[in-house]
């Protein structure tokens, strides 16, 4: 048997939630051997595990969801600057960042 430690980030999602309420959050440990990691998500005591491969495979996968017009995704304002971008992808940056920080 082998004993190790594992890196493991917690974000509560109460800033993340559309109503904003609520004790929920998302967890994520990096593998032992660092070819993956594992996510649980509170909400619903969802899990799942996936490599970095999978996770590019991912990323991939949602594509430019982020690049629709406003019609298309709720979540699209306005910057001061008259650029317009999608909130709900810009959390997700964050919330991505925050995992790998």
């Amino acid at each position: 048997m082998k004993e190790s430690q594992r890196t493991c980030r917690f974000v509560e999602l109460k800033n993340y939630n559309i109503d904003r309420k609520g004790d929920d959050f998302i967890e994520v440990t990096e593998w032992t051997n660092s070819e993956g990691f594992d996510i649980h998500l509170s909400r619903g005591h969802q899990s799942l595990s996936m490599t970095w491969e999978e996770f590019t495979a991912l990323q991939q996968a949602l594509g430019n969801w982020i690049e629709q017009s406003d019609s298309t995704c709720p979540h699209i304002v306005s910057s001061d600057e008259g650029t317009t971008y999608c909130k709900l992808a810009e959390k997700t940056a964050d919330l991505l960042a925050k995992l790998r920080a």
